[in-house]
């Protein structure tokens, strides 16, 4: 990121340098030749030359203003320190404040030591350009401040499965966190038989740097979430899930899973997420008696139907789920179902086979498949979703002029033409429930009332309408309601 921003900085400058040398030159001439009297009569009584020379002026003075204006942006946003302490960095941060807040927390932990931290003469403040990613968050900075000072402690280390995972001030501590990670899954009454770690866990006294110790609160967040780094994103206006997942190259259930008191299809202007997905060192395993009436599956039998088209199906008699009571042992893992131990089943009721008519007439080459394929080839630039402030009702996917549309499925076209933001538009009637739309054409290739066949080409990329580039804004609707295209097709 660093390299990043120095070379466009570098390009910033590079760009201002040559701008104002040319218009300095035109600028130079110009002035020589307005001390001469030839020139001013000409410019004083030439209207279209009067109109170039302010137009001039004016355009340089916009171009200069805004290089150095992107510059001076750039440099705020990323304005950093870097703390050295004897040619070693401890800690990159926004504000001088940030470290000292870490290193008055340090002091405070070594008070009982009676030691001073004996490098605070020593401590320097470096420039730099850093993105919020570099920053090193307080706790790191305390701990790399209480390792430069070297004082050895008793602590306990918690190993899991045989390895050193953190270390703690006291047995009393380490003690609280074990019981703190377990608390969450206790259940009351007398259902649970048994709670305990996925792990091999143990705790052993140990002497070392007071550096390595963590705090309660520390060492949880370590462990439940599996790091120490912290991602965190502020919601902007107009932005959704979606676009926040693509821009830090994530998936969108991965904020669900990251932020689970947040719903992602409801985010608020100003809301702070995390993008960091939890993957806990220790997982809690429980075992819960539990007797439980549930249903039991049915099965399906499929027959050959030669009135239906091929792809086409028909229930002729609906499944029933039967029921039945269970006695067993479940285990759940961190909270989530991962087997159980059957002790007795009793069917109180027998389920009813589904049977299935499945067509096999041939099926006419423009119906409707039920299967939607991709309409065009290119890149997803937009989701659905919320976008601007407003409910972007398709997808977006970017493509050269001209590149071929095809129909996602066979259908009837109801509308070829102008319409509005969409520009030049083709919508399709797959006639069981669905309708696509594919808007901002270069140029439309069917007509109101065509059948088409799933992959013929009905139109080319433009940018027509509201548009900032060629692209086709893809849509599904079901019954005449948007639902996200990209349940249907893939980019």
């Amino acid at each position: 990121m660093k390299d990043r921003v120095m070379v466009f900085k570098q390009k910033a400058n590079k760009w201002g340098k040559v701008l104002i040398s040319r218009h300095r030159t035109i600028y130079t001439a110009g002035l020589n030749k307005i001390r001469g009297i030839e020139f001013f009569s000409s410019f004083k009584n030439d209207r279209k030359k009067q109109i170039l020379g302010f137009t001039s002026i004016a355009l340089l003075v916009g171009m200069i203003g805004a290089v150095f204006m992107m510059i001076s942006t750039l440099d705020d946003s990323l304005a950093a320190f870097e703390v050295v302490v004897d040619q070693e960095v401890l800690a990159i941060v926004r504000d001088e404040a940030d470290f000292q807040k870490a290193l008055e927390a340090a002091e405070e932990q070594i008070q009982v030591y009676d030691v001073d931290i004996p490098f605070v003469e020593k401590i320097q403040f470096n420039e730099v350009d850093a993105d919020d990613e570099m920053l090193t968050n307080h706790d790191s900075i305390v701990r790399n401040i209480l390792m430069k000072v070297d004082i050895k402690v008793s602590a306990v280390a918690l190993l899991v499965d045989g390895k050193e995972l953190l270390r703690l001030p006291d047995m009393e501590t380490a003690n609280k966190l074990l019981d703190t990670i377990k608390e969450p899954y206790h259940v009351e009454g007398n259902n649970q038989v048994s709670i305990q770690y996925k792990e091999k866990v143990e705790l052993r006294e140990i002497v070392g740097a007071a550096g390595s110790v963590r705090t309660l609160e520390s060492a949880l967040n370590y462990i439940l979430i599996g790091t120490d780094e912290e991602k965190i994103h502020e919601v902007q206006k107009g932005e959704s899930a979606w676009g926040i997942a693509k821009k830090y190259e994530i998936s969108v259930e991965d904020i669900a899973k990251a932020n689970p008191d947040i719903n992602p299809d409801r985010l608020q202007i100003g809301q702070e997420i995390s993008l960091i997905v939890p993957k806990p060192y220790i997982s809690v395993v429980t075992r819960e008696y539990a007797e439980l009436v549930e249903g039991v599956p049915f099965e399906t039998n499929y027959e050959d139907n030669e009135t239906l088209y091929e792809g086409d199906s028909k229930i002729l008699v609906q499944g029933v789920e039967g029921i039945r009571e269970v006695k067993a042992y479940i285990i759940k893992e961190n909270g989530v179902e991962v087997g159980r131990d059957v002790l007795e089943e009793e069917i109180l009721s027998d389920p009813k086979t589904r049977v299935i008519a499945k067509g096999t007439k041939p099926r006419p080459k423009t119906m409707a498949t039920g299967i939607f394929s991709n309409p065009t080839r290119g890149r997803l630039t937009s989701g659905f979703g919320m976008r601007w402030g407003v409910r972007h009702q398709g997808i977006d996917v970017a493509a050269p002029t001209g590149t071929s549309i095809t129909a996602a499925d066979g259908g009837l076209v109801t509308f070829s033409g102008r319409n509005g933001g969409y520009g030049n538009l083709v919508i399709i009637d797959h006639e069981n429930g669905y309708q696509t739309y594919y808007a901002h054409n270069n140029s439309l290739l069917v007509k109101k009332g065509e059948r088409v066949y799933k992959g013929q080409k009905i139109a080319t990329v433009g940018s027509t309408g509201n548009s900032t580039g060629p692209h086709v804004h893809f849509e599904v609707r079901k019954n005449g309601v948007p639902v996200n295209p990209l349940r249907f097709v893939s980019y």
